[in-house]
């Protein structure tokens, strides 16, 4: 495996345990609600929209998972029909154009994440900057492109010949 295939895998690590962590949570705020509004007759104000915003987290992480896990759907009906060698091609292709993409979308969203606008979004049931909360989306773009990469050498790798 490369050094990039290492950094990779342990990262999807990480992500793993976030996104259960973020499950066991997100059911823990739900239940913990319900069990406020129907025992208590008070459910918890900020409990939906902190929820919300744990399944936004969540789906960011899973879909960062799904890129180091090669589980996205694809269309291959056509690529199928080729040669070996152009298969690999178009796989470091295909892994090429997707890292630039989440290179230009962590850039964007850094300046987003820093821009004024976000700096005056607050959560509206308690008050909090929503900042911190959008930072997913450059954090998804950076652990993806380490995903990508990871990708890009190993295809890399397979077109040279030796298995990375």
């Amino acid at each position: 495996m490369n050094p990039l295939g290492k950094i990779s895998a342990g990262l999807v690590q990480l992500e793993r345990w976030a996104s259960r962590f973020l499950v066991v949570g997100f059911v823990g705020l739900i239940v913990a609600n319900v069990g406020m509004r129907y025992l208590a007759g008070r459910p918890i104000i900020f409990a939906e929209e902190l929820a919300a915003i744990m399944l936004v987290w969540l789906a960011f992480i899973a879909t960062s998972i799904s890129i180091h896990t090669r589980a996205q759907i694809g269309v291959t009906l056509l690529v199928d029909n080729f040669s070996e060698p152009w298969r690999r091609i178009i796989d470091l292709l295909v892994w090429l154009l997707i890292t630039i993409m989440l290179a230009i979308l962590l850039k964007a969203g850094i300046a987003w994440v820093r821009s004024p606008v976000v700096e005056f979004e607050q959560v509206i049931t308690t008050g909090w900057a929503k900042a911190p909360f959008f930072t997913i989306f450059p954090i998804f773009c950076a652990s993806a492109l380490v995903h990508s990469l990871a990708h890009v050498a190993r295809a890399a790798g397979e077109i040279r010949g030796k298995r990375a």
